[in-house]
Protein backbone atom coordinates (compact mmCIF):
# COMPACT_ATOMS: atom_id res chain seq x y z
CA UNK A 1 0.00 0.00 0.00
CA UNK A 2 1.27 3.27 -1.04
CA UNK A 3 1.81 6.25 1.48
CA UNK A 4 -1.04 8.85 1.39
CA UNK A 5 0.77 11.72 0.09
CA UNK A 6 -0.57 14.96 2.25
CA UNK A 7 -0.26 18.35 0.46
CA UNK A 8 1.13 20.84 2.64
CA UNK A 9 1.35 25.07 2.15
CA UNK A 10 4.91 26.30 3.31
CA UNK A 11 4.74 29.50 1.79
CA UNK A 12 1.73 30.59 4.75
CA UNK A 13 3.81 32.44 7.54
CA UNK A 14 1.52 34.35 9.67
CA UNK A 15 -1.11 34.11 12.24
CA UNK A 16 -4.17 33.97 10.32
CA UNK A 17 -2.90 31.95 7.15
CA UNK A 18 -1.46 28.98 9.14
CA UNK A 19 -4.63 28.71 11.25
CA UNK A 20 -6.45 29.11 7.86
CA UNK A 21 -4.02 26.12 6.67
CA UNK A 22 -4.35 24.32 9.51
CA UNK A 23 -8.23 24.01 9.65
CA UNK A 24 -8.38 23.31 5.86
CA UNK A 25 -5.88 20.22 6.69
CA UNK A 26 -8.20 18.86 9.23
CA UNK A 27 -11.25 19.10 7.16
CA UNK A 28 -9.63 17.76 4.29
CA UNK A 29 -7.93 15.08 5.77
CA UNK A 30 -9.45 13.99 9.58
CA UNK A 31 -13.24 14.34 8.95
CA UNK A 32 -14.56 11.51 10.96
CA UNK A 33 -11.99 12.17 14.02
CA UNK A 34 -12.30 16.15 14.35
CA UNK A 35 -15.80 18.01 13.07
CA UNK A 36 -15.50 20.98 16.06
CA UNK A 37 -14.20 24.03 14.93
CA UNK A 38 -16.31 26.24 17.13
CA UNK A 39 -14.05 29.27 18.89
CA UNK A 40 -14.37 27.96 21.99
CA UNK A 41 -13.55 24.98 21.63
CA UNK A 42 -10.73 22.81 22.77
CA UNK A 43 -9.41 21.93 19.20
CA UNK A 44 -9.32 25.72 18.47
CA UNK A 45 -7.28 26.49 21.07
CA UNK A 46 -4.61 23.40 19.86
CA UNK A 47 -4.76 25.55 16.29
CA UNK A 48 -4.05 28.90 17.60
CA UNK A 49 -1.29 27.61 19.61
CA UNK A 50 0.61 26.39 16.74
CA UNK A 51 0.07 29.07 14.53
CA UNK A 52 1.30 31.26 17.88
CA UNK A 53 4.42 29.16 17.64
CA UNK A 54 4.61 29.01 13.78
CA UNK A 55 4.25 33.17 13.63
CA UNK A 56 6.87 33.51 15.95
CA UNK A 57 9.02 31.44 14.03
CA UNK A 58 8.66 32.94 11.02
CA UNK A 59 8.87 35.95 12.75
CA UNK A 60 12.81 35.05 14.17
CA UNK A 61 13.08 33.75 10.85
CA UNK A 62 12.60 36.97 8.95
CA UNK A 63 14.82 38.40 11.39
CA UNK A 64 17.32 36.96 11.31
CA UNK A 65 17.98 36.98 7.53
CA UNK A 66 17.14 41.00 7.69
CA UNK A 67 20.24 41.49 10.47
CA UNK A 68 22.42 38.94 8.30
CA UNK A 69 22.71 41.59 5.69
CA UNK A 70 23.95 45.33 5.41
CA UNK A 71 21.22 46.75 3.69
CA UNK A 72 18.47 45.51 5.72
CA UNK A 73 19.49 44.96 9.85
CA UNK A 74 17.73 47.38 11.95
CA UNK A 75 19.96 46.37 15.26
CA UNK A 76 22.63 48.96 15.36
CA UNK A 77 25.22 46.39 16.98
CA UNK A 78 24.54 44.33 13.79
CA UNK A 79 25.27 47.35 11.91
CA UNK A 80 28.69 47.93 13.14
CA UNK A 81 29.10 44.37 12.80
CA UNK A 82 28.85 44.65 9.00
CA UNK A 83 30.31 48.02 8.70
CA UNK A 84 33.59 46.61 10.54
CA UNK A 85 33.37 43.59 8.09
CA UNK A 86 32.92 45.91 5.23
CA UNK A 87 36.45 47.79 6.09
CA UNK A 88 34.98 50.83 7.55
CA UNK A 89 36.66 50.97 11.50
CA UNK A 90 34.36 53.75 14.14
CA UNK A 91 36.29 53.89 17.08
CA UNK A 92 34.40 55.55 19.98
CA UNK A 93 33.50 59.36 20.35
CA UNK A 94 35.65 61.49 18.35
CA UNK A 95 37.66 63.77 20.09
CA UNK A 96 37.15 67.64 19.83
CA UNK A 97 40.27 69.18 17.91
CA UNK A 98 41.44 72.79 18.39
CA UNK A 99 44.19 75.68 18.86
CA UNK A 100 44.59 76.96 22.17
CA UNK A 101 47.21 80.21 23.06
CA UNK A 102 49.25 79.65 26.30
CA UNK A 103 50.71 82.93 27.93
CA UNK A 104 53.63 82.85 30.23
CA UNK A 105 56.05 85.74 31.97
CA UNK A 106 59.61 85.41 31.71
CA UNK A 107 62.22 87.69 33.77
CA UNK A 108 64.37 90.13 31.66
CA UNK A 109 68.03 89.27 30.73
CA UNK A 110 70.90 91.62 32.77
CA UNK A 111 70.60 94.42 29.75
CA UNK A 112 66.53 94.33 29.88
CA UNK A 113 66.17 94.24 25.90
CA UNK A 114 64.53 90.74 25.65
CA UNK A 115 63.60 87.95 27.85
CA UNK A 116 66.35 85.30 29.70
CA UNK A 117 66.95 83.09 27.04
CA UNK A 118 67.65 80.17 30.02
CA UNK A 119 64.53 80.35 31.38
CA UNK A 120 62.27 80.45 28.36
CA UNK A 121 60.31 76.91 28.75
CA UNK A 122 59.40 74.05 26.87
CA UNK A 123 55.55 73.01 27.47
CA UNK A 124 55.17 69.29 26.68
CA UNK A 125 52.31 67.79 25.45
CA UNK A 126 50.44 66.02 27.76
CA UNK A 127 49.69 68.86 29.70
CA UNK A 128 46.26 69.27 30.46
CA UNK A 129 43.56 72.56 30.40
CA UNK A 130 39.80 72.88 31.01
CA UNK A 131 37.25 74.87 29.67
CA UNK A 132 34.70 76.56 31.62
CA UNK A 133 32.03 73.87 30.96
CA UNK A 134 34.43 71.36 32.55
CA UNK A 135 35.49 69.92 29.26
CA UNK A 136 39.17 68.68 29.61
CA UNK A 137 41.94 69.07 26.98
CA UNK A 138 45.52 67.77 26.37
CA UNK A 139 47.97 69.25 24.70
CA UNK A 140 49.20 66.94 21.34
CA UNK A 141 52.54 68.86 20.72
CA UNK A 142 55.36 70.80 22.31
CA UNK A 143 55.14 74.48 22.51
CA UNK A 144 58.31 75.61 22.63
CA UNK A 145 58.05 79.26 23.91
CA UNK A 146 61.63 80.19 22.30
CA UNK A 147 60.34 79.84 18.80
CA UNK A 148 60.98 82.73 16.59
CA UNK A 149 57.41 82.80 15.49
CA UNK A 150 55.98 83.47 19.19
CA UNK A 151 54.85 87.19 19.46
CA UNK A 152 56.73 88.81 22.76
CA UNK A 153 55.67 91.93 25.09
CA UNK A 154 56.94 93.88 27.76
CA UNK A 155 55.19 93.09 30.72
CA UNK A 156 56.35 94.66 33.91
CA UNK A 157 58.60 97.57 34.08
CA UNK A 158 61.56 99.32 36.92
CA UNK A 159 59.54 102.54 37.72
CA UNK A 160 62.87 104.24 38.52
CA UNK A 161 64.33 103.24 35.50
CA UNK A 162 61.68 102.54 33.26
CA UNK A 163 63.15 98.99 31.61
CA UNK A 164 61.30 96.29 31.16
CA UNK A 165 61.63 93.43 34.33
CA UNK A 166 59.62 90.62 32.91
CA UNK A 167 58.51 89.83 28.85
CA UNK A 168 55.04 88.34 27.93
CA UNK A 169 55.81 85.58 25.61
CA UNK A 170 52.39 84.13 23.63
CA UNK A 171 52.80 80.79 21.52
CA UNK A 172 50.13 78.31 20.31
CA UNK A 173 49.46 74.34 20.68
CA UNK A 174 46.79 71.82 19.03
CA UNK A 175 44.73 70.33 22.24
CA UNK A 176 42.35 68.00 21.86
CA UNK A 177 39.11 66.82 23.99
CA UNK A 178 40.21 63.52 25.43
CA UNK A 179 41.63 62.58 28.94
CA UNK A 180 43.99 60.20 29.69
CA UNK A 181 43.23 57.09 31.45
CA UNK A 182 45.14 54.11 33.45
CA UNK A 183 43.65 50.31 33.82
CA UNK A 184 45.54 47.13 34.78
CA UNK A 185 45.02 43.77 33.71
CA UNK A 186 45.93 40.60 35.02
CA UNK A 187 47.33 37.59 32.68
CA UNK A 188 47.26 34.16 33.77
CA UNK A 189 48.57 31.11 31.77
CA UNK A 190 48.81 30.92 27.68
CA UNK A 191 45.84 30.95 25.82
CA UNK A 192 45.43 31.39 22.16
CA UNK A 193 43.98 34.80 20.56
CA UNK A 194 42.99 35.75 23.69
CA UNK A 195 40.62 38.65 24.39
CA UNK A 196 39.97 41.11 27.27
CA UNK A 197 37.93 44.19 27.84
CA UNK A 198 39.70 46.58 28.54
CA UNK A 199 36.81 49.88 29.19
CA UNK A 200 33.96 51.55 28.14
CA UNK A 201 32.66 51.36 24.70
CA UNK A 202 33.31 55.01 23.79
CA UNK A 203 37.56 54.56 24.08
CA UNK A 204 38.84 57.04 21.39
CA UNK A 205 42.22 55.66 21.31
CA UNK A 206 44.65 52.65 22.70
CA UNK A 207 47.91 54.83 23.72
CA UNK A 208 50.05 52.06 24.76
CA UNK A 209 50.29 48.28 26.20
CA UNK A 210 52.72 47.03 28.45
CA UNK A 211 53.17 44.25 30.46
CA UNK A 212 55.08 43.70 33.72
CA UNK A 213 58.29 42.67 31.85
CA UNK A 214 58.27 45.85 30.05
CA UNK A 215 57.29 44.78 26.83
CA UNK A 216 55.26 46.74 25.00
CA UNK A 217 51.89 45.60 22.85
CA UNK A 218 51.07 47.79 19.10
CA UNK A 219 48.19 48.06 17.42
CA UNK A 220 47.53 46.65 13.91
CA UNK A 221 44.99 46.87 11.90
CA UNK A 222 44.91 43.12 11.65
CA UNK A 223 46.67 40.28 13.22
CA UNK A 224 49.07 39.63 10.38
CA UNK A 225 50.53 42.83 9.95
CA UNK A 226 53.63 42.32 11.85
CA UNK A 227 54.98 46.07 10.35
CA UNK A 228 54.34 49.32 11.95
CA UNK A 229 55.99 52.96 11.46
CA UNK A 230 56.44 54.95 14.77
CA UNK A 231 57.50 58.34 15.41
CA UNK A 232 61.32 59.30 16.74
CA UNK A 233 62.53 62.42 18.05
CA UNK A 234 64.54 64.25 14.50
CA UNK A 235 68.10 65.84 16.46
CA UNK A 236 68.16 68.02 13.86
CA UNK A 237 64.71 69.00 14.52
CA UNK A 238 65.93 72.84 14.32
CA UNK A 239 68.46 72.88 11.27
CA UNK A 240 66.05 70.98 9.11
CA UNK A 241 62.30 72.07 10.73
CA UNK A 242 61.41 68.32 11.10
CA UNK A 243 60.03 67.74 14.52
CA UNK A 244 59.95 64.10 13.99
CA UNK A 245 61.42 60.96 12.07
CA UNK A 246 59.29 58.16 10.73
CA UNK A 247 60.78 54.49 11.14
CA UNK A 248 59.36 51.25 10.34
CA UNK A 249 59.40 48.55 13.22
CA UNK A 250 58.84 44.93 13.71
CA UNK A 251 56.23 43.98 16.20
CA UNK A 252 55.73 41.08 17.21
CA UNK A 253 53.58 41.82 20.00
CA UNK A 254 50.72 43.27 18.79
CA UNK A 255 46.88 43.40 18.72
CA UNK A 256 43.32 44.15 17.43
CA UNK A 257 40.65 46.83 18.79
CA UNK A 258 36.98 46.20 18.64
CA UNK A 259 34.25 48.08 20.14
CA UNK A 260 30.41 46.64 20.85
CA UNK A 261 27.73 48.55 22.74
CA UNK A 262 29.26 47.00 26.06
CA UNK A 263 32.88 47.75 25.89
CA UNK A 264 36.45 48.21 24.39
CA UNK A 265 38.56 44.81 23.64
CA UNK A 266 41.83 43.92 22.66
CA UNK A 267 42.77 40.83 21.04
CA UNK A 268 46.08 39.07 20.26
CA UNK A 269 47.52 36.38 18.61
CA UNK A 270 48.45 32.71 19.41
CA UNK A 271 52.39 32.88 19.29
CA UNK A 272 54.62 32.81 22.47
CA UNK A 273 58.11 34.26 23.17
CA UNK A 274 59.67 31.49 21.83
CA UNK A 275 58.95 31.59 18.33
CA UNK A 276 60.19 35.12 18.10
CA UNK A 277 63.26 34.46 15.82
CA UNK A 278 63.03 38.07 13.53
CA UNK A 279 63.94 41.36 15.33
CA UNK A 280 65.09 43.34 12.43
CA UNK A 281 63.04 44.26 8.67
CA UNK A 282 63.10 41.57 6.49
CA UNK A 283 65.12 42.12 3.36
CA UNK A 284 62.16 42.77 0.32
CA UNK A 285 64.63 41.19 -2.30
CA UNK A 286 65.27 38.06 -0.08
CA UNK A 287 61.36 37.70 -0.13
CA UNK A 288 61.13 38.22 -3.84
CA UNK A 289 64.30 35.71 -4.48
CA UNK A 290 62.16 32.92 -2.68
CA UNK A 291 59.57 33.84 -4.75
CA UNK A 292 61.36 33.38 -7.83
CA UNK A 293 63.29 30.11 -6.65
CA UNK A 294 59.98 28.38 -6.87
CA UNK A 295 59.29 25.82 -10.12
CA UNK A 296 55.44 27.54 -9.70
CA UNK A 297 53.77 30.39 -8.63
CA UNK A 298 51.55 30.20 -5.82
CA UNK A 299 50.62 34.11 -5.30
CA UNK A 300 52.46 36.81 -7.76
CA UNK A 301 51.03 39.45 -5.57
CA UNK A 302 54.08 41.05 -2.97
CA UNK A 303 52.67 42.54 0.20
CA UNK A 304 55.62 44.65 1.76
CA UNK A 305 53.44 44.80 5.18
CA UNK A 306 53.83 41.13 5.61
CA UNK A 307 57.61 40.37 4.81
CA UNK A 308 58.33 38.18 7.70
CA UNK A 309 56.21 35.47 6.76
CA UNK A 310 54.96 34.86 10.16
CA UNK A 311 51.73 32.24 10.92
CA UNK A 312 51.67 32.79 14.58
CA UNK A 313 49.74 36.32 14.08
CA UNK A 314 51.81 37.87 16.98
CA UNK A 315 52.74 36.86 20.44
CA UNK A 316 49.74 36.67 23.15
CA UNK A 317 51.21 37.63 26.13
CA UNK A 318 51.09 35.23 29.75
CA UNK A 319 51.57 35.35 33.36
CA UNK A 320 51.63 38.89 33.39
CA UNK A 321 50.05 42.21 34.00
CA UNK A 322 49.07 44.39 31.51
CA UNK A 323 48.95 48.26 31.79
CA UNK A 324 46.90 49.90 29.42
CA UNK A 325 47.15 53.62 28.60
CA UNK A 326 43.53 54.89 26.68
CA UNK A 327 42.16 58.51 26.15
CA UNK A 328 38.41 59.03 26.11
CA UNK A 329 36.24 61.51 26.43
CA UNK A 330 35.13 62.75 29.48
CA UNK A 331 31.99 64.33 28.72
CA UNK A 332 29.35 64.52 25.92
CA UNK A 333 29.49 68.21 25.37
CA UNK A 334 32.82 68.79 24.42
CA UNK A 335 32.52 71.89 22.11
CA UNK A 336 33.87 74.89 23.26
CA UNK A 337 32.97 78.39 22.52
CA UNK A 338 35.98 81.16 21.92
CA UNK A 339 37.81 82.22 25.33
CA UNK A 340 35.97 79.35 26.80
CA UNK A 341 39.87 77.43 27.82
CA UNK A 342 40.78 79.23 31.30
CA UNK A 343 42.46 76.60 33.63
CA UNK A 344 45.72 74.86 33.95
CA UNK A 345 44.75 71.77 35.48
CA UNK A 346 48.43 69.73 34.70
CA UNK A 347 51.66 71.75 32.88
CA UNK A 348 54.65 69.72 32.12
CA UNK A 349 57.17 72.23 31.66
CA UNK A 350 60.94 71.78 31.11
CA UNK A 351 63.83 74.38 31.26
CA UNK A 352 66.40 72.98 28.55
CA UNK A 353 68.41 76.06 28.10
CA UNK A 354 68.84 76.41 31.85
CA UNK A 355 72.64 75.68 32.85
CA UNK A 356 71.94 77.33 36.59
CA UNK A 357 68.85 74.75 37.74
CA UNK A 358 67.24 78.40 38.78
CA UNK A 359 64.21 76.54 40.75
CA UNK A 360 62.50 79.76 42.07
CA UNK A 361 62.83 81.64 38.90
CA UNK A 362 61.39 78.30 37.05
CA UNK A 363 58.85 78.23 39.68
CA UNK A 364 57.98 82.09 38.99
CA UNK A 365 57.63 81.31 35.28
CA UNK A 366 55.28 78.02 35.52
CA UNK A 367 53.08 79.53 38.04
CA UNK A 368 52.52 82.64 35.47
CA UNK A 369 51.29 79.75 32.94
CA UNK A 370 47.75 80.98 31.06
CA UNK A 371 45.53 79.37 28.56
CA UNK A 372 42.84 80.60 26.23
CA UNK A 373 41.34 79.89 23.11
CA UNK A 374 41.03 82.45 20.15
CA UNK A 375 38.48 80.52 17.69
CA UNK A 376 35.48 77.94 19.13
CA UNK A 377 37.11 74.50 18.91
CA UNK A 378 34.51 72.12 17.51
CA UNK A 379 34.00 68.89 15.84
CA UNK A 380 31.53 66.02 15.28
CA UNK A 381 31.67 64.10 18.47
CA UNK A 382 28.27 62.42 18.29
CA UNK A 383 28.01 58.85 16.85
CA UNK A 384 26.96 58.12 13.63
CA UNK A 385 23.25 56.83 13.10
CA UNK A 386 22.60 53.04 11.63
CA UNK A 387 21.99 54.93 7.89
CA UNK A 388 25.28 57.28 8.27
CA UNK A 389 27.23 54.45 9.25
CA UNK A 390 25.26 52.17 5.81
CA UNK A 391 26.23 55.18 3.83
CA UNK A 392 30.25 55.70 4.68
CA UNK A 393 30.32 52.01 4.58
CA UNK A 394 29.18 51.83 0.81
CA UNK A 395 31.79 54.36 -0.09
CA UNK A 396 34.74 52.41 1.91
CA UNK A 397 33.94 49.27 0.64
CA UNK A 398 34.60 50.60 -3.43
CA UNK A 399 37.55 52.81 -2.08
CA UNK A 400 39.81 49.54 -1.21
CA UNK A 401 42.16 52.37 0.73
CA UNK A 402 42.77 54.73 -2.17
CA UNK A 403 41.37 57.84 -3.08
CA UNK A 404 40.87 58.51 -6.62
CA UNK A 405 36.92 58.71 -7.10
CA UNK A 406 34.97 61.83 -5.04
CA UNK A 407 33.23 58.75 -3.02
CA UNK A 408 36.80 57.94 -2.10
CA UNK A 409 37.70 61.11 -1.03
CA UNK A 410 34.50 61.07 1.30
CA UNK A 411 34.90 57.73 2.23
CA UNK A 412 38.44 58.03 3.49
CA UNK A 413 37.82 61.46 5.15
CA UNK A 414 35.26 59.77 7.56
CA UNK A 415 37.60 56.87 8.40
CA UNK A 416 39.82 58.88 9.84
CA UNK A 417 41.07 58.03 13.17
CA UNK A 418 38.67 59.73 15.60
CA UNK A 419 41.99 60.91 18.13
CA UNK A 420 42.49 63.50 14.90
CA UNK A 421 38.71 64.63 15.19
CA UNK A 422 35.86 64.05 13.31
CA UNK A 423 33.65 66.04 10.51
CA UNK A 424 29.41 65.65 10.32
CA UNK A 425 29.60 66.13 6.85
CA UNK A 426 31.76 66.45 3.79
CA UNK A 427 31.47 66.73 0.02
CA UNK A 428 34.12 66.75 -2.73
CA UNK A 429 33.62 68.29 -5.90
CA UNK A 430 36.09 69.56 -8.56
CA UNK A 431 37.14 73.34 -9.34
CA UNK A 432 36.05 74.57 -12.24
CA UNK A 433 38.15 77.48 -12.08
CA UNK A 434 41.41 75.13 -11.94
CA UNK A 435 43.17 73.95 -15.01
CA UNK A 436 44.96 71.18 -12.91
CA UNK A 437 43.56 67.99 -10.79
CA UNK A 438 42.55 70.45 -8.08
CA UNK A 439 39.61 69.12 -5.63
CA UNK A 440 37.13 71.52 -3.42
CA UNK A 441 36.74 69.68 -0.24
CA UNK A 442 33.82 70.97 1.99
CA UNK A 443 33.14 70.12 5.36
CA UNK A 444 30.66 71.14 8.37
CA UNK A 445 31.20 69.82 11.79
CA UNK A 446 28.55 69.66 14.73
CA UNK A 447 28.38 70.76 18.12
CA UNK A 448 27.53 69.51 21.20
CA UNK A 449 23.62 71.08 20.82
CA UNK A 450 23.54 68.64 17.39
CA UNK A 451 24.08 72.25 15.49
CA UNK A 452 25.77 72.73 12.37
CA UNK A 453 29.04 74.76 12.84
CA UNK A 454 32.00 75.95 10.83
CA UNK A 455 35.07 73.29 11.49
CA UNK A 456 38.25 74.22 13.55
CA UNK A 457 41.40 75.16 10.99
CA UNK A 458 43.03 72.57 13.47
CA UNK A 459 40.45 69.79 12.74
CA UNK A 460 40.99 70.51 8.26
CA UNK A 461 44.61 70.80 8.53
CA UNK A 462 44.47 67.31 10.13
CA UNK A 463 42.34 66.17 7.28
CA UNK A 464 44.50 67.23 4.43
CA UNK A 465 47.29 65.05 6.51
CA UNK A 466 45.16 61.98 6.41
CA UNK A 467 44.68 62.57 2.64
CA UNK A 468 47.76 63.36 1.40
CA UNK A 469 48.79 59.52 2.62
CA UNK A 470 46.41 57.92 -0.05
CA UNK A 471 45.21 60.74 -2.49
CA UNK A 472 46.27 60.95 -6.24
CA UNK A 473 49.51 61.78 -7.08
CA UNK A 474 48.55 65.12 -9.41
CA UNK A 475 45.65 65.70 -7.08
CA UNK A 476 45.28 69.20 -5.14
CA UNK A 477 43.57 69.43 -2.19
CA UNK A 478 41.50 73.04 -0.97
CA UNK A 479 39.17 72.38 2.23
CA UNK A 480 36.71 74.88 2.73
CA UNK A 481 33.65 75.45 5.17
CA UNK A 482 30.60 74.50 3.68
CA UNK A 483 27.92 77.49 4.12
CA UNK A 484 24.82 76.76 6.33
CA UNK A 485 21.65 77.88 5.47
CA UNK A 486 18.89 77.53 8.39
CA UNK A 487 15.44 77.07 6.76
CA UNK A 488 12.08 76.26 8.44
CA UNK A 489 8.37 75.92 6.45
CA UNK A 490 4.92 76.54 7.18
CA UNK A 491 2.42 73.85 6.19
CA UNK A 492 -1.48 73.67 6.08
CA UNK A 493 -3.59 70.86 6.09
CA UNK A 494 -7.10 69.66 5.82
CA UNK A 495 -8.27 67.29 8.55
CA UNK A 496 -11.28 64.23 8.66
CA UNK A 497 -14.09 65.94 10.27
CA UNK A 498 -14.23 62.70 13.00
CA UNK A 499 -10.78 63.90 14.21
CA UNK A 500 -10.05 66.38 16.42
CA UNK A 501 -7.91 68.91 14.60
CA UNK A 502 -5.10 69.49 17.61
CA UNK A 503 -4.17 65.66 17.87
CA UNK A 504 -3.81 65.06 14.65
CA UNK A 505 -1.64 68.57 14.32
CA UNK A 506 0.42 67.09 17.06
CA UNK A 507 0.77 63.70 15.15
CA UNK A 508 2.03 65.86 11.93
CA UNK A 509 4.21 67.36 14.22
CA UNK A 510 5.85 64.27 15.85
CA UNK A 511 5.75 62.28 12.11
CA UNK A 512 7.91 65.33 11.23
CA UNK A 513 10.40 65.57 13.19
CA UNK A 514 10.66 61.58 13.40
CA UNK A 515 11.46 61.61 9.56
CA UNK A 516 13.55 64.64 9.20
CA UNK A 517 15.84 63.74 12.17
CA UNK A 518 19.16 63.12 9.54
CA UNK A 519 21.37 66.28 8.55
CA UNK A 520 20.67 66.86 5.21
CA UNK A 521 24.13 66.08 2.67
CA UNK A 522 26.58 69.02 1.54
CA UNK A 523 24.60 69.94 -1.78
CA UNK A 524 20.99 67.90 -1.26
CA UNK A 525 18.03 69.67 -2.49
CA UNK A 526 15.65 70.73 -0.25
CA UNK A 527 12.79 68.36 -1.54
CA UNK A 528 9.21 69.88 -0.66
CA UNK A 529 7.60 66.74 -2.02
CA UNK A 530 8.81 65.05 0.84
CA UNK A 531 7.04 67.01 3.35
CA UNK A 532 4.48 66.37 1.33
CA UNK A 533 4.19 62.94 1.68
CA UNK A 534 5.23 62.47 5.09
CA UNK A 535 2.11 64.68 6.26
CA UNK A 536 -0.49 62.83 4.12
CA UNK A 537 0.57 59.33 5.73
CA UNK A 538 -0.72 60.65 9.24
CA UNK A 539 -4.03 59.18 10.65
CA UNK A 540 -6.53 61.54 10.34
CA UNK A 541 -5.07 63.93 7.41
CA UNK A 542 -7.36 64.28 4.25
CA UNK A 543 -4.80 66.17 2.26
CA UNK A 544 -1.77 68.60 2.54
CA UNK A 545 -2.50 71.68 0.68
CA UNK A 546 0.30 73.80 1.16
CA UNK A 547 3.94 73.60 2.02
CA UNK A 548 5.95 77.27 2.13
CA UNK A 549 9.59 77.09 2.73
CA UNK A 550 11.62 79.73 4.93
CA UNK A 551 15.02 81.15 5.28
CA UNK A 552 15.72 81.30 8.78
CA UNK A 553 17.83 84.44 9.76
CA UNK A 554 18.62 87.03 12.39
CA UNK A 555 19.75 85.94 15.82
CA UNK A 556 20.96 82.47 16.36
CA UNK A 557 20.48 81.56 12.71
CA UNK A 558 23.33 82.00 9.83
CA UNK A 559 23.15 84.75 7.03
CA UNK A 560 21.85 84.26 3.69
CA UNK A 561 22.51 85.93 0.90
CA UNK A 562 19.93 85.22 -1.31
CA UNK A 563 16.08 84.86 -1.16
CA UNK A 564 14.08 81.73 -0.89
CA UNK A 565 13.11 82.66 -4.30
CA UNK A 566 16.41 82.58 -5.44
CA UNK A 567 17.14 79.12 -4.54
CA UNK A 568 13.56 77.70 -5.40
CA UNK A 569 13.37 75.53 -8.61
CA UNK A 570 10.89 76.90 -11.26
CA UNK A 571 8.23 74.56 -10.39
CA UNK A 572 8.72 75.40 -6.57
CA UNK A 573 8.88 71.78 -5.88
CA UNK A 574 12.30 71.46 -3.95
CA UNK A 575 15.02 74.20 -3.21
CA UNK A 576 18.31 73.94 -4.94
CA UNK A 577 21.55 73.62 -2.92
CA UNK A 578 24.82 75.19 -4.33
CA UNK A 579 27.78 72.43 -4.14
CA UNK A 580 29.20 73.84 -1.01
CA UNK A 581 25.51 74.52 0.99
CA UNK A 582 24.45 72.44 3.53
CA UNK A 583 20.19 73.45 4.36
CA UNK A 584 19.47 72.91 8.17
CA UNK A 585 16.23 73.11 10.16
CA UNK A 586 18.10 74.34 13.32
CA UNK A 587 14.97 74.30 15.83
CA UNK A 588 11.91 72.07 14.60
CA UNK A 589 9.21 72.98 17.12
CA UNK A 590 10.00 76.74 16.34
CA UNK A 591 10.54 76.36 12.50
CA UNK A 592 8.06 74.20 11.24
CA UNK A 593 4.53 75.54 11.87
CA UNK A 594 1.23 73.88 10.93
CA UNK A 595 -2.26 75.08 10.98
CA UNK A 596 -5.79 73.13 9.85
CA UNK A 597 -8.83 73.36 8.74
Amino acid sequence: MSDKKVLVNYTNRDFNSIKSDLEEHARRYYPDSYRDFSENSFGSYILDSVSYIGDMLSFYLDYQVNESFLETAIEYENVRRHVRNSGYRYTGRPAAYGTATFYIVVPANTSGVGPDFELIPILKKGSEVRSETGTTFVLVEDVDFANPKNEIVAARFNESTGKPTSYAIRSHGQVRSTVLYRTTYEIGDFAKFRKIRIGPSFITEIKSVRDSEGHDYYEVEHLAQDIVYINTTNPNAYSDGVPEIIKPKIVPRRFVMTQDENGTYIQFGHGTDEEITTTDIADPSQVSLRMEGKPFIADPAFDPTQLLGTNTLGVAPSNTTLTILYYQNDSDSVNIAAGSLNSIIVSAMDFPNDQGNRISAQSSVRSSLEVSNDNPIVGNTSVPTSEELRYRTYAVRASQMRSVTRNDYEAYIYMMPPNYGSVKRASVVNDPSSTNRRLSIYVVSEDSNGYLVKSGDTLKQNIKQWLNKNKMLNDSIDIYDAKIMNVGFDYEIIVHPSKDKVEVLNSVQIRLAREMSEKMYIGEPFYLTNIFNIINKVDGVVDTTKVTPILKTGSGYSSAPVGIDDIKSEDGTYLKAPRNVIFEIKSFNTDVRGSAK
